[in-house]
């Protein structure tokens, strides 16, 4: 080993040597024509000759970082946690680039291999990504064998053994590659799903991962697609399944695919139970709690919605690398921000479970405990600043984790120099000659508990089958559960014997009952002996599985009341899908829903049920003692938008038990808020639906919204809550008397805010003229709010227009997004006079030349700040000012000058795709735009500057298109003038060195 070892590094080492020649055009015969195949000096004659001849050609020594420290010298930097030991069991050359690893249940290990990473095929060559199978033919812990079951993929993400083949994850689409004859090379190649979103190499759809429940999951990438099902396999679909903000899942036995709640980036985690969770860079673990049925038939969720950090995230989260760290953005130095490879299979170590996530930025493997948190789970890292696996070499890059025999765990490790994708990187950066160092690298690492190392096995009988279900590993429960579903064998006494059986281990249990579903020999009688199961998690997984059980509606019924609120979840998702006997499905929903404080994922959950159950739900609510406003509100918002009769009644039913008196309570203004909302969400006429109400009705309600009005003038509220107070009354076409008062200067500025659009339709010209006068002294935030509200009426945007053109009001307080919505106004003669005011230079290259002395001399990072605050922050956030609407700009360490004046003034030279603007013309002549960040058959959303979301109804839209640019609009010169952009791009790229309590920090 050490030999082979030295002999390689030698080779890296003259490699490096010679690409640096090449580089600095010299010719060096000797070396040129070295065969890397046969060197044979010894090492310390290499490196001699190797800065001998760096020095000649004028590179420092500090260039030759491209030789990658070999496997021993890279084992030797690893420290791992007390009680855990580290070997390789695969490297170079027999992988190289690995990217994925699965162990099958023969023993063998599938590694999918992206040597093409990160920029695609050398010179636009064929793709050389790969799948490998290793085997360990002497069980000594060591893969000494390696066959290539599949190559020229075009970046492979993943893969699944399954059956005589394996699922492959790629470019855009699902395979299945088979191999026929058992030689260990696929044969056969039939593409089972396209579609998946390809445009960039990270963000792709991967891990195919078998469920207990025999699915295979699939996760997102973050980019989506329109996928479609190819395989004649697979149920017919209309229409492609837009993925966005979803994973994926199918069933090959059965032909089922669909979306599964998820946002998965790269790496998915399944346990026992069928608990899964994913990762993205900054997200170290995400669990899914919701289905994809909840999301669909409640209008106030959206997908997002059914996903929680299960880790602490973003700015949250902490890493502790032995060597120093470079990321993309500096800010997330010490941070997640790669975090990828989650692993949570069910763990366990004494009382608490743990989980493992890579993140190679920081060279280390990172592992947290998990434990309940009521109906779901939290996380959280060991106290001290030793990760499970850190290393002090630069090239150990863990990008993936898997089960390994016993309670081992393989680590997948890239061994690379760069470990970004150049689209990540700044302009100047993308050209770096290290990102191809290490292409010919890889290994995988094996940890376990200090001792014997676990020996590797293989699965051969359904007898050793179920004798794995018992078994403490992970991964021998997942072979189990393969095994035994791929196996045409009869094994159903043995199954119902261990799921019936309380000594035999619950995540078995749970393995076992899968399969007796799978199989279609599960009966009501496993389920009713099992609902009264001392394992909370086998009492939620028969609830799972019992909604379809009519026989077993009162048990379920029953575990609505259960101890456990992961039981009681469970429940309410069965009891919530259904028409029948709505009364008893509603009480059990609310008695789950009242237990314990409130779980607010078993609310969420009880807030989602079909809509035929949410106005008794609601009804029972108000009958309660102890009343949650958060899901009353909930249901009340969805009755108001689908029966604005049966809201009123409600809302009524609560007013007259409760006794709302002024000023109002939060609870009060919550609910309130909510029928509005469904009210606006259905397109009703709120003084309309009050009314059609019942007499008392109207009157409670009228009363309600009476009480509102003087709330709104009541100092002891806080000013929000004023303010609030002051949009219900104004929804409800309301108007306050003396609105002047409550605009006066020394009313708090969210009260002022509410009530000057109303001023400004009801008062028109005294408003016009205190607009002339003080707009541009106003707050940015109330500025913001007069230019909406003269925007929303085509007379105040003439006028608007005409102030403007004669010099009263500043062009300046217009930002480049509103003057974009001006110039495409409905009305052509305000259209053509802002396109006058506001058109921006068509030719770029013009702009960028006027303006490029501002990256040239940076000018005061301070009044830069002031003026981020109000031409930025409403999309963008630094230092805690602003919304995160757009792409984090936040760190600019890494970006010249010359290249941030480009993203200002030329936002659409590149374009992140999750920021391509929408805009959506509605049947009354508005024009709305936004990110689109979700999409129903009856809805859109869209998230706005200021980071508030807008949910439109598709009734109400005459067209919805995307013209293919930034959110970020063009126009920012009219904005701010030579000296003021020196200003902005200073504080831009040394914000951070304003704060003092940053180390080292010196003022710019």
């Amino acid at each position: 080993m050490l030999a082979t070892a030295a002999t390689h590094k030698d080779r890296q080492l003259i490699r490096t040597l010679r690409d640096q020649l090449v580089a600095t055009n010299r010719t060096w015969t000797i070396i040129m024509r070295l065969p890397l195949g046969r060197v044979t000096m010894k090492p310390y004659l290499i490196r001699s000759l190797v800065a001998l001849c760096l020095i000649v050609c004028g590179i420092r020594p500090s260039a030759a970082q491209g030789v990658a420290p070999d496997v021993q010298e890279s084992l030797h930097a690893i420290e791992l946690n007390d009680g855990y030991q580290i070997r390789v069991v695969a490297h170079e050359p027999q992988i190289a680039d690995p990217v994925s690893a699965k162990l099958d249940w023969r023993g063998r290990l599938w590694v999918v291999e992206m040597p093409d990473y990160p920029l695609g095929p050398v010179d636009g060559g064929l793709p050389k990504g790969r799948i490998k199978i290793l085997e360990d033919l002497d069980r000594d812990g060591r893969f000494e064998i390696s066959h290539v079951f599949a190559e020229g993929l075009d970046f492979a993400t993943g893969v699944q053994p399954y059956r005589d083949g394996a699922i492959v994850t790629l470019a855009g689409r699902i395979d299945f590659i088979r191999d026929r004859d058992g030689d260990n090379r696929g044969d056969e190649v039939t593409t089972w799903f396209r579609g998946f979103a390809s445009e960039n190499q990270q963000l792709r759809a991967n891990h195919p991962t078998l469920g207990p429940d025999g699915r295979i999951y699939v996760a997102n990438g973050l980019r989506g697609g329109q996928v479609e099902a190819v395989d004649p396999r697979f149920s017919p679909r209309e229409h492609p399944l837009d993925l966005r903000d979803h994973d994926f899942a199918f069933d090959p036995e059965v032909g089922w695919w669909g979306l599964v709640p998820g946002h998965s980036q790269f790496g998915l985690s399944i346990d026992d139970f069928g608990r899964r969770i994913g990762c993205s860079n900054r997200n170290p673990a995400m669990a899914s709690l919701l289905g994809t049925d909840a999301i669909e038939r409640d209008p106030f969720l959206v997908a997002r919605d059914a996903v929680l950090d299960v880790a602490a995230s973003a700015e949250n989260s902490q890493v502790f690398p032995r060597a120093e760290a470079w990321t993309t953005s500096n800010l997330h130095s010490g941070q997640f921000t790669a975090a990828c490879g989650v692993y949570a299979p069910g763990w366990s170590e004494q009382e608490n479970e743990w989980m493992l996530v890579c993140e190679p930025t920081g060279y280390l493997v990172q592992r947290q405990m998990i434990r309940r948190d009521g109906s779901a789970w939290s996380a959280s890292r060991l106290a001290d600043t030793n990760e499970f696996v850190a290393s002090s070499n630069t090239w150990f890059r863990p990008v993936d984790l898997t089960s390994g025999p016993g309670n081992s765990i393989l680590v997948v490790d890239m061994a690379r120099a760069v470990i970004e994708h150049p689209e990540f990187m700044p302009p100047e950066l993308r050209s770096r000659a290290d990102q191809r160092w290490g292409d010919e690298l890889g290994r995988i690492w094996q940890v376990a508990p200090s001792g014997t190392w676990p020996s590797q096995a293989s699965l051969d009988s359904v007898e050793q089958g179920i004798q794995w279900l018992r078994s403490e590993s992970p991964w021998m429960r997942q072979m189990a559960s393969q095994f035994l579903l791929e196996s045409n064998a009869e094994f159903r006494d043995p199954l119902e014997t261990a799921v019936l059986d309380d000594t035999f281990p619950p995540t078995g249990r749970a393995r076992a009952l899968w399969l007796l579903k799978l199989k279609q020999w599960l009966t009501d009688e496993h389920l009713h002996r099992l609902f009264s199961d001392k394992d909370a998690r086998l009492r939620a997984l028969v609830a799972e599985m019992s909604a379809d059980c009519p026989d077993c509606f009162e048990k379920l019924v029953g575990l609505c009341g259960d101890t456990d609120p992961l039981v009681r979840r469970s429940a309410a998702a069965a009891i919530g899908r259904g028409s029948d006997r709505l009364d008893e499905r509603a009480q059990a929903l609310v008695r789950a829903a009242s237990i314990d404080g409130n779980d607010r994922w078993v609310e969420r959950v009880v807030a989602s049920a079909d809509l035929e159950l949410v106005e008794p739900m609601a009804r029972n609510i108000t009958e309660q003692e102890s009343i949650s406003s958060s899901l009353l509100g909930h249901l009340i918002a969805r009755l108001a938008m689908s029966s604005p009769a049966a809201a009123n009644d409600v809302l009524s039913q609560m007013i007259q038990r409760s006794g709302w008196q002024t000023p109002l309570d939060d609870d009060a203004i919550e609910l309130l808020e909510a029928w509005l909302r469904g009210m606006q969400r259905g397109s009703h006429s709120v003084p309309e639906a009050l009314d059609h109400s019942s007499t008392s009705g109207t009157e409670s309600l009228t009363t309600a919204f009476q009480l509102a009005t003087d709330s709104s003038r009541d100092v002891s509220l806080s000013p929000s809550a004023r303010a609030r107070c002051l949009n219900l009354t104004l929804a409800a076409g309301i108007i306050p008397t003396a609105m002047r008062d409550l605009f006066a200067e020394d009313s708090p500025p969210e009260v002022r805010a509410a009530v000057l659009a109303p001023l400004l339709r009801t008062e028109n010209e005294w408003m016009r003229n205190y607009l002339r006068e003080h707009l541009a002294g106003m707050s940015i935030s109330l500025r913001r709010v007069a230019l909406v509200a003269c925007e929303s009426n085509v007379d105040d945007i003439a006028w608007l227009l005409d102030q403007i053109a004669e010099g009263v009001i500043p062009k300046t307080l217009i930002d480049p997004e509103m003057g974009q919505r001006l110039r495409k106004n409905p009305v052509a003669s305000l259209a053509m006079k802002a396109d006058k005011l506001f058109q921006a230079d068509p030719n770029r290259a013009n702009v960028l030349a006027e303006y490029a002395s501002s990256a040239k001399e940076l000018g005061d990072p301070r009044l830069g700040r002031e003026l981020f605050v109000e031409h930025c922050s409403a999309c963008h956030q630094i230092d805690g000012v602003g919304t995160n609407v757009g792409p984090d700009i936040s760190d600019s360490r890494t970006k010249t000058a010359d290249a941030l004046l480009v993203a200002v003034l030329d936002p659409n030279a590149a374009i992140d795709a999750s920021f391509v603007q929408y805009q959506v013309l509605t049947s009354d002549g508005r024009i709305l735009d936004g990110l689109l960040i979700d999409e129903t058959a009856a809805f859109i959303t869209l998230q706005q500057k200021g980071g508030a979301r807008l949910t439109i109804a598709r009734s109400e839209m005459e067209q919805m298109q995307s013209p293919g640019v930034s959110l970020m609009p063009e126009g920012f010169e009219r904005t701010l003038d030579t000296k003021a952009m020196s200003h902005l791009l200073s504080f831009l790229k040394n914000w951070r060195y304003l704060k003092a309590s940053i180390p080292g920090a010196s003022s710019p």
